[in-house]
C-alpha cells in the first residue's frame, strides 16, 4: 500500500524493530513501528539490530532486554517479512491531485460507509481506486484530507 516511513506506494507489511543501548545503570532506546515496505524493513532491522548487538549488553537490565527481548523481535519480524514483494522499480511518493479529488470525490459516502462496517482500508482503496482510475495511494491521501476537514484542520 503506502509504506509509513518513506510514504512510497508498494507493497507493505507490518513490523516493530527495537534498538537498545545500555549505559551500566540506563539505557537508551528507541523504535520504528508500522507498515513498511521491503526498503525500509530491510534498512531498520539491519541499522537496529546492529547496533543492538553490539550496544546492548551494557547493564543488567540491558543485557536482558537485548538477549531475550530485542534481538529475537527483531530477528523473527525480518524473517516473517522477506516473503514481502519488493518495492518496484520507478514507485514514488503517491499525491494528491486535483484530477484524483474529482474523480474519487463521488466515492466519498461509499468509502466512509466501508469503513464503518469495519472493511479493510487496502481492500477499499484498491477497489475503489481501479474505479476511480486512480491509486490506492491516493485513496488514502483523499481519506485523510477528509478526516483532516472533517475536524477543521
Amino acid at each position: 500500500m503506502v509504506c509509513q516511513n518513506c510514504g512510497v506506494e508498494a507493497p507493505t507489511k507490518y513490523v516493530v524493530f527495537y534498538e537498545n543501548k545500555g549505559a551500566l545503570i540506563m539505557r537508551f532506546t528507541r523504535e520504528i513501528e508500522g507498515y513498511l515496505c521491503k526498503s525500509c524493513i530491510h534498512k531498520y532491522f539491519w541499522e537496529f539490530t546492529l547496533i543492538t548487538l553490539v550496544l546492548g549488553w551494557w547493564g543488567v537490565t540491558s543485557f536482558l532486554v537485548t538477549l531475550f527481548y530485542y534481538i529475537p523481535n527483531n530477528v523473527i519480524r525480518y524473517l516473517f517479512s522477506l516473503s514481502l514483494k519488493p518495492v518496484p522499480p520507478g514507485a514514488v511518493v503517491p499525491q494528491l491531485t486535483e484530477e484524483a479529488v474529482a474523480g474519487l470525490t463521488p466515492y466519498a459516502g461509499a468509502i466512509v460507509e466501508r469503513l464503518n462496517n469495519g472493511e479493510a482500508l487496502e481492500n477499499i482503496a484498491g477497489d475503489v481506486a481501479s474505479r476511480a482510475g486512480v491509486t490506492p495511494g491516493q485513496v488514502i491521501l483523499y481519506l485523510r484530507a477528509l478526516v483532516a476537514a472533517s475536524h477543521g484542520q
